[in-house]
């Protein structure tokens, strides 16, 4: 009989002591500001994508990814302050992320996996080995390879006879505001591919489409030089910062 009091007084004190550990969590859950807090943020996601999403919503978003268990929302509006922008944060380089606080190699590796991403999948999209016999068709194709870039490239398309994509080469990176155009290399890689007929690009990450003096003279320049090879240069284009387009073919009217 004694023995049955005691598990009965046992089985008396774990029913109390777990009601004791639930009361607790359930407070300690209600009192907590965050509690839930992620949960609610990618359910939002879900229902309606980023659209209500602030741009320092989407990098704490964003950030729960690499950072699971840090509350997330100071250091997204940090990136923000210190950056000021979803573009400049995601634009910046990987050792100025890692100098925020609570921004480890980890998290700088994965923002700067974003843009990078979003890139390749606007290309694969695009399909490199598409025609590329219209204007918009080689707007889209260039904006998309320029998309994420920081500093000046020059990139050269190589066509087959009917306007098929045969390569797309990176010809030179320069800097911020400038870069140059090596008329050899432009010239031997169309060789290279035995294309006839090519695309030259190049970008401005800061500033609007406008082509220079100097790109006029330089283009007319390797015009000329493939013309002596029976190459056809059929356009250069330039794309600027917010994706502005301009075409030295109808610049010059080379018909």
């Amino acid at each position: 009989m004694e023995k049955e009091d005691k598990d009965v007084n046992k089985s008396f004190d774990t029913d109390k002591h777990q009601k004791k550990m639930e009361q607790a969590k359930a407070t300690q859950n209600t009192a907590h500001p965050h509690h839930g807090h992620r949960e609610r943020m990618r359910n939002r996601f879900i229902k309606s994508g980023l659209n209500s999403f602030e741009q320092h919503e989407m990098l704490e978003l964003l950030l729960f990814y690499a950072l699971p268990r840090v509350n997330t929302n100071p250091i997204a509006h940090e990136l923000i302050n210190q950056f000021h922008s979803l573009s400049g944060v995601l634009d910046a380089d990987m050792q100025d992320l890692k100098q925020i606080k609570g921004i480890s190699e980890n998290a700088a590796v994965f923002l700067k996996l974003i843009p990078q991403i979003s890139q390749q999948y606007q290309i694969d999209r695009l399909n490199e080995h598409q025609t590329l016999d219209t204007e918009k068709k080689i707007q889209e194709f260039i904006q998309a390879k320029f998309c994420c870039c920081t500093e000046e490239r020059v990139i050269l398309l190589c066509l087959g006879e009917y306007l098929q994509l045969i390569d797309c080469s990176e010809i030179s990176i320069g800097t911020v505001n400038g870069v140059t155009f090596d008329v050899h290399r432009i010239v031997e890689c169309a060789i290279r591919n035995h294309s006839k007929k090519i695309i030259l690009a190049h970008n401005h990450p800061h500033t609007e489409a406008i082509f220079s003096d100097a790109d006029l003279f330089t283009t007319e320049n390797l015009k000329n030089v493939l013309e002596g090879v029976q190459i056809q240069l059929l356009d250069h284009v330039l794309i600027g910062k917010q994706g502005d387009f301009s075409s030295m073919r109808k610049l010059m009217d080379w018909g």
